[in-house]
C-alpha cells in the first residue's frame, strides 16, 4: 500500500475523530471573541424583591440573613451593610441584593451560569483540568497532522502545487498582516 493511500485513511479517520472537539472549540471560540459584547459564561439576572425586615434603624446580621435567604433557594447570604444612601446592601453568593430598609422593597442581581456555553468555554481555555490539557495537546497534534496531510491528498490541477499553494500562502499572510499592523 502506498504512502498516499495510508495518508488518506489516517486523514479521514482522524478527521472524523476530531469533528466534535473542533465544533466545541469553534463555537466557544466565536463566543469568547465577543466577550466584550456580552458575558459568555454568565447571564446577569435582575429581579425585584420584597423582604420582611424587622422594625428599627439597625438590624442584626442574623435578622438580615434570615430575611434575605427567604427570597429563594439560590440566595446564600455572605455579608451586609447600610450604604451612604441608607439602603441595605447584601452580598449573596454570585450577586447582591439592595433593599430600602423602610419599605423592604429592592432589587436582586445575580449571575447564573449559561448552560453548555460555560462548560465549553471552560474546556476551551484548558485552564485547570490537567487531564484536559493532555486531550487539548493531543487535539492540537491531530489538527496539525490533518492540516499537513490534507496538503498532499490531491494531485493534478486542484492539487497543492497548482491551486493549493495560493490558498496556503493566503492563509499564512492573513495572520502575519494582522500581527504586523494590528498588534
Amino acid at each position: 500500500m502506498n504512502w498516499r493511500k495510508w495518508l488518506r485513511i489516517l486523514h479521514r479517520d482522524f478527521g472524523y475523530f476530531i469533528v466534535g472537539i473542533v465544533l466545541i472549540y469553534a463555537v466557544s471560540g466565536i463566543v469568547l471573541n465577543h466577550r466584550t459584547d456580552f458575558n459568555p459564561n454568565f447571564q446577569i439576572i435582575v429581579s425585584e424583591v420584597s423582604i420582611a425586615l424587622p422594625a428599627g434603624p439597625t438590624f442584626s446580621e442574623e435578622e438580615v440573613k434570615k430575611a434575605v435567604e427567604a427570597i429563594g433557594e439560590q440566595v446564600r447570604y455572605k455579608k451586609s451593610y447600610i450604604n451612604k444612601e441608607g439602603l441595605l446592601k447584601v452580598f449573596i453568593e454570585n450577586g447582591e441584593v439592595v433593599v430600602d430598609p423602610a419599605t423592604g422593597k429592592g432589587s436582586m442581581e445575580y449571575l447564573k451560569k449559561r448552560p453548555l456555553l460555560y462548560q465549553m468555554n471552560y474546556l476551551h481555555k484548558a485552564s485547570t483540568i490537567s487531564a484536559w490539557k493532555w486531550v487539548s495537546d493531543s487535539m492540537a497534534v491531530l489538527l496539525i497532522f490533518v492540516t499537513v496531510s490534507g496538503i498532499f491528498l490531491l494531485k493534478g490541477k486542484n492539487g497543492f502545487m497548482r491551486r493549493g499553494i495560493w490558498f496556503l500562502v493566503a492563509g499564512l499572510v492573513t495572520p502575519v498582516v494582522f500581527m504586523i499592523f494590528f498588534i
